[in-house]
């Protein structure tokens, strides 16, 4: 029986995996390899799978990945080889499997699923995005000229340097500073910038793309994304200081960059889950999303 060999993730071995046809945000090899540490990641390849295996905290975040491959899937002989890893640790466990990778598994594993609402994928058309034409889009068109109005001279540009780069990643910095102690609890922040730094170290490598937004030369927003799949982008990061985003900046910023050709001819932004987070889940419905692509977990019964 072949035998799995885990390791950490790395950008050598997961850069063959840079397309797949799926659109959750975990299957994107630049959140596999950002999201490493955060989720004590191992990865293993075998005959042109990529098999993922998560150590998180929450049950959500525990267990095996649907494995990954641009080609069909041999179920029978991967997933024979995921049992046999399995007998190894603690049983079979799944976690961020989509619907249709739910169902797949579900005709091989006896899995008590469950989900979670915050684990969600958020997926926005980004035509929608160009200009947020029409009623549904009123509130974020108001807002965007707000904007416009207070910031006549505002300026977005393409991450195409490592000027640009760095004051994305100030636009980063900042907002880290201004949401401690609010938002998100201070260990999910530092483990947010410690993926942010991730991004901007490995910026070439990764094939990250990204815009910024800027009012009197100064950077206010900025998006740091990547291509998830041959028709979407993941949005990893996507931020704007406090004082400017209650102006509009992020709606601004958000239209740039979906209007701007960095995406070329991508039809979907993947805006990733709010984590039950209130004030993110409101955000996110706010710029109407087309679907929302549910995740599930859960162990093999004993039954």
């Amino acid at each position: 029986m072949d035998k799995l060999v885990w390791t950490s993730p790395t950008i050598e071995t997961l850069k063959n995996f840079r397309e797949l046809p799926f659109k959750g945000s975990d299957t994107s090899w630049v959140n596999i390899f950002l999201l490493r540490r955060k989720y004590k990641l191992e990865t293993a390849v075998h005959d042109g799978v990529l098999f993922r295996r998560y150590h998180g905290k929450s049950p959500n975040r525990q267990g095996y990945g649907f494995p990954l491959s641009a080609e069909k899937l041999d179920t029978e002989k991967v997933f024979s080889i995921l049992r046999q890893d399995a007998a190894d640790s603690d049983g079979i466990k799944f976690c961020l499997c989509d619907e249709e990778q739910k169902s797949v598994l579900s005709e091989h594993f006896n899995i008590e699923w469950d989900s979670d609402p915050g684990d969600c994928d958020y997926i926005y058309e980004c035509e929608k995005w160009h200009d947020f034409s029409g009623k549904r889009y009123s509130r974020l068109r108001n807002r965007a000229n707000m904007f416009e109005r207070l910031y006549p001279a505002s300026e977005y540009f393409p991450i195409d340097s490592e000027s640009r780069l760095r004051d994305a990643l100030y636009v980063a910095q900042v907002w880290q500073e201004e949401h401690k102690d609010k938002s998100m609890p201070g260990e999910e922040l530092d483990e947010e910038l410690n993926c942010i730094m991730d991004a901007v170290k490995y910026w070439q490598e990764l094939g990250m793309i990204g815009g910024v937004l800027y009012v009197d030369g100064s950077p206010v927003a900025a998006e740091m994304a990547s291509f998830l799949s041959a028709d979407c982008v993941d949005l990893h990061f996507d931020k704007a200081v406090s004082r400017f985003a209650a102006a509009g900046a992020t709606v601004v910023s958000r239209r740039s960059f979906a209007a701007s050709g960095i995406v070329g001819d991508r039809q979907f932004f993947n805006l990733e889950e709010d984590m039950n987070i209130p004030g993110l889940r409101q955000s996110k419905e706010t710029y109407r999303p087309a679907f929302k692509l549910s995740k599930y977990y859960g162990g093999e019964s004993s039954c």
